[in-house]
């Protein structure tokens, strides 16, 4: 079974610019070290998923060509969230049983979530799965093959997410291993505390 992983790598990141000050997108601030959306990436087991970014921003394809080689990056130019979707997809759809999107932004899943992920999607890959923490559902989800006409058929400010909750297709939860893996970074001190989290996990 093959399964794609769509880093979405869009977004304007308005609130942290607000904060940080404008022209800076929040998916190259340094986190831990490295680019934020350059961390998500890493965090995906590329022997588990096939990863392709999708992103409007050519900075942004131009780091991960440095630092991320080998990952495909789907650049467009749509400014929503389905033009996202659609790039995305639109690179493995034809190949691919499942697709998973992953925010460019949440960079602490561990390789342990991903893997349950998988497993519960092989397990029954009829309908979509998403990460949890004690029960609240989040980010990231996949999708099953069903699913990808639906997908590409998104239009405006709508992700899978809208699937979700019309009931177009049946979700179950996968719990995370730590709370953490459901941060996302929408301002500088979102950041901060992913980079807090980060020396945590490595002390």
């Amino acid at each position: 079974m093959r399964i794609g992983c769509v880093i979405m790598a869009s977004g304007e990141g308005r609130r942290f610019a607000k904060i940080a000050g404008a022209g800076r997108n929040k998916l190259l601030a340094d986190a831990g070290g490295m680019p934020l959306v350059v961390r998500t990436v890493r965090s995906v087991p590329a022997a588990r998923f096939e990863i392709v970014v999708s992103t409007r921003w050519p900075e942004v394809a131009r780091v991960l060509d440095g630092m991320a080689p080998g990952v495909p990056v789907a650049l467009h130019e749509g400014g929503f969230r389905s033009d996202s979707v659609r790039a995305g997809l639109a690179a493995g759809a034809a190949r691919w049983d499942g697709c998973l999107f992953v925010p460019g932004d949440q960079p602490l899943v561990s390789p342990a979530s991903y893997e349950a992920l998988a497993r519960a999607f092989e397990g029954d890959p009829a309908r979509a799965w998403r990460l949890a923490w004690q029960g609240a559902p989040a980010s990231p989800v996949l999708f099953p093959r069903a699913c990808f006409g639906a997908l590409m058929g998104l239009a405006g400010k709508d992700g899978g997410s809208s699937l979700l909750r019309t009931g177009a297709v049946d979700v179950s939860a996968v719990e995370a291993v730590r709370a953490e893996e459901l941060m996302d970074v929408d301002t500088p001190e979102d950041l901060a505390a992913v980079c807090r989290a980060l020396e945590g996990m490595a002390g």
